[in-house]
């Protein structure tokens, strides 16, 4: 069983470094996309396993655009054509495994052939056709400028959003009338883990079919979209299982919006008593002892 694990990476070197020797095993390899707009390519750690994505293979990261999918899709395709991998795994630089890498190899090999990919239809498919705010994201084309989280970006999307219908609907003058907007769409956490075969059929359909790609550029956070809707069009729709992930969204004081919490100690036994192999998201400038608790109950 040879897994690729993908990261996604921005900030905290020290903390990417803790992930990379927790993981460390003969079958498994690291493949990193560092933000462009990061500066610590340097202060990670060097192995033959580890593998950081080249300069003109790091994009500069805007949350709810389409640069989130090029960085996975670079890493994706990175991967495949280092060597054959029977699974790629999307995660980030501020995840942390509950499981040890035995562990994880031993998990995999025991679903071998099942997708790891977390979905869900839109309210849309209902019998009662309504649409609402997951349709929004892809219903209308979105200018490149919005994708942003400042305040200023936020208020001029809002203002698109309702002067278009508002979330829950969309005047057909700004309804997309291409091949796009004829998919049936899903939704769910960008977080997946996919096999050697369900990736070679992507990265094949995706080379036949650029208008695909191209449609997603002007969606609204396309990475909780992209890869579900493709993953069900496929012929690997029936091998799916629940992602892979442990994380918070629940409402908590502080939390950042349409960001999950920041896991701490206090979060330690439910982390623990979880199902999951992976969680997130975690920082150690805010609170590395959960890290530490973690390590020090994970069997070897």
């Amino acid at each position: 069983m040879k897994l690729a694990i993908l990261l996604l990476c921005h900030k905290n070197a020290e903390q990417i470094n803790l992930f990379l020797e927790t993981l460390k095993h003969p079958d498994i390899e690291f493949f990193i996309h560092m933000d462009k707009k990061a500066d610590i390519v340097d202060q990670l750690i060097k192995r033959p396993d580890i593998h950081v994505l080249p300069d003109n293979l790091r994009v500069d990261v805007k949350w709810s655009g389409f640069s989130m999918i090029e960085a996975t899709l670079n890493l994706l395709k990175e991967a495949y054509k280092t060597t054959r991998f029977d699974y790629y795994w999307l995660c980030s630089g501020q995840d942390f495994p509950l499981k040890s890498p035995g562990q994880i190899i031993e998990y995999f090999s025991q679903h071998v052939g099942r997708n790891f990919i977390s979905l869900r239809p839109s309210y849309n498919y209902r019998n009662d056709h309504h649409e609402n705010h997951l349709d929004k994201r892809n219903v209308m084309k979105y200018p490149e400028f919005f994708m942003d989280r400042t305040f200023s970006k936020r208020v001029l999307k809002r203002l698109y959003i309702e002067i278009s219908g508002g979330w829950n609907s969309t005047y057909y003058i700004f309804r997309r009338k291409d091949k796009f907007s004829t998919l049936s769409f899903y939704f769910g956490p960008q977080w997946i883990a996919i096999t050697d075969s369900f990736t070679k059929w992507l990265l094949s359909y995706l080379s036949d079919n650029p208008w695909y790609e191209e449609g997603y550029k002007s969606s609204l956070t396309p990475d909780e979209s992209f890869f579900q809707t493709l993953f069900m069009m496929s012929p690997y729709k029936e091998t799916r299982h629940d992602y892979l992930h442990y994380i918070d969204w629940t409402s908590k004081i502080g939390r950042p919006i349409n960001s999950p919490n920041t896991l701490t100690v206090l979060d330690y036994n439910k982390i623990k008593s979880s199902k999951y192999l992976m969680a997130r998201k975690f920082d150690t400038m805010i609170d590395g002892k959960i890290i530490k608790m973690i390590l020090n109950s994970m069997d070897t």
